[in-house]
């Protein structure tokens, strides 16, 4: 096993152009990915200095020894793991008895997040995490290094994934240097040049090429979100009414019976309720979108922040959601799905939510981030037919499509209004579906795939001719923009 480099502290900052040699992560990282379970461990140790303080010599010899296998495992477990980037690909090693090394192409990667959980923040820590379509989340993790060296890696991480793509396509990479270039060194030319090379079919949007052909590295806001606009949407969501409701009949419980003991099967729900609302609020807080050279950088959190940059052409789609409260303030969320993987076992109940550039904003302010996405925007403008009022009679009126050359979008919800992008070059697959109740009414669903596979448009109860024209349109339409989208 390759060893750092002579006088190198396992924590020390990485130097740029010292990529092609092996690092360790921050000795203080088995702390921080013990996270959660922190506390157990603590109480653990306590139990066993002061629960057997009368023991015997052997008792405090036993307790001892089993403190120090779980104190030597989490360095063992540091001691194993090291890193490394060369040949434009990112090297994870790891395990004892069980090596296990990984492999990540940076031209491959979705997004990179630097990630900063509460302990974390207290210990100036933080995590790298590569998003791979296909992948597993817990795979592209280098948990935890120093925030400062966390920024600069992140950074150059994207700069040589920009310089590899710009290799494989064959154009030059004016002013990079995979090896120690950060983003914030280069010229305006040089980061013209890249976000031209390494600019995906989604990227070369109107408003998206404006932000990254800006001179420099500086960034342009474009959103941040209002703290009293965020609470006060949470407290008119569902999530929200559902605390408020459960919190409400835990009150009503305890005035008529006089126990507090009498909400204890209830008390786990509660929690659980409130648990959610609070992860949304940390997750959401404190959110500000920019554009950059690098594409878009996003951060937010209040306890567990994140930084994250969505490379050009990751988007998959993008989704206007206007629920029925919100609507009466004018208020929306926008959503965007980049491909890349399932959570993990304990982000399980934020599997299925998309990335919120607005988590609740204006509609003007919606306007403007979704004119920075998309290069054109179609409205939805084709209405299901009569006969579907008898399958759909609530969200009728709000089933409707449309699109053109470069994307088709999709609406439909009465209760939460939801509106669909998906740039055609994105398709992964076209169906065309037709349940018993729809083929008695002649209404057939195309439904289109993305590589994100957390949203689809789908072209709910049109017309059996509309469907088969739709359906065999899309799939030319589709090959005609990806076609174009090398030489735009």
């Amino acid at each position: 096993m390759s060893t750092p480099p002579p006088g190198e502290s396992p924590g020390s900052p990485v130097a740029a152009g010292d990529f092609g040699e092996w690092h360790r992560l921050h000795p203080l990282s088995p702390i921080v990915r013990a996270g959660r379970h922190l506390a157990s461990i603590l109480i653990l140790v306590l139990i066993l200095f002061f629960a057997n303080h009368n023991g015997s010599g052997s008792d405090v010899v036993g307790n001892a020894v089993v403190i120090g296998l779980a104190l030597s495992a989490g360095f063992v477990s540091w001691l194993v793991t090291r890193w490394q980037v060369a040949d434009g690909v990112l090297r994870i090693e790891t395990g004892l008895i069980r090596r296990e090394s990984k492999r990540f192409p940076l031209s491959q990667v979705q997004a990179i997040d630097v990630v900063q959980t509460g302990l974390a923040r207290v210990l100036g820590l933080a995590d790298i995490r590569l998003r791979m379509a296909g992948a597993d989340s817990s795979g592209g993790r280098l948990a935890s290094l120093p925030r400062a060296d966390a920024e600069q890696l992140r950074q150059q991480l994207l700069s040589m994934a920009r310089a590899t793509e710009a290799k494989a396509a064959g154009l030059p990479a004016a002013g990079q240097s995979a090896a120690g270039q950060s983003a914030a060194g280069q010229s305006a030319a040089d980061q013209s040049a890249a976000g031209q090379a390494t600019a995906g079919p989604g990227a070369r949007s109107a408003g998206l090429t404006r932000a990254l052909d800006r001179a420099g590295s500086a960034e342009r806001l474009l959103f941040r979100v209002q703290s009293s606009r965020l609470a006060g949407a949470i407290a008119l969501s569902g999530a929200g009414a559902t605390a408020v409701v459960v919190l409400g009949a835990m009150a009503a419980i305890i005035a008529v019976t006089g126990k507090t003991g009498a909400i204890a099967s209830i008390l786990p729900v509660a929690v659980g309720v409130v648990l959610a609302v609070w992860r949304r609020f940390n997750s959401d807080f404190g959110t500000v979108v920019a554009a950059a050279p690098d594409g878009l950088r996003l951060r937010s959190g209040l306890v567990q922040t994140t930084a994250e940059t969505i490379r050009p052409g990751r988007v998959q789609a993008v989704r206007l959601v206007e629920p029925l409260v919100w609507r009466a303030f004018g208020w929306c969320r926008l959503e965007v799905d980049v491909a890349g993987p399932r959570q993990r076992k304990e982000n399980r109940s934020q599997e299925h939510r998309l990335r919120a550039l607005i988590p609740v904003g204006s509609r003007a302010e919606a306007d403007q981030m979704i004119s920075e996405l998309l290069s054109s925007r179609p409205s939805p403008t084709r209405r299901a037919p009569r006969s579907a009022r008898w399958k759909a009679p609530l969200t009728y009126h709000f089933l409707a499509w449309g699109g053109d050359s470069h994307y088709v979008v999709a609406s439909r919800g009465r209760i939460s209004r939801k509106t669909t992008w998906v740039p055609l070059e994105k398709l992964q697959s076209v169906r065309w579906v037709q349940g018993p109740v729809q083929r008695r009414l002649g209404l057939a669903s195309v439904r289109l795939d993305v590589a994100g596979k957390r949203v689809t448009a789908n072209l709910e109860d049109r017309g059996t001719a509309e469907a088969n024209e739709a359906f065999g349109r899309l799939p030319d339409l589709a090959r005609r923009a990806r076609a174009r989208a090398p030489a735009a």
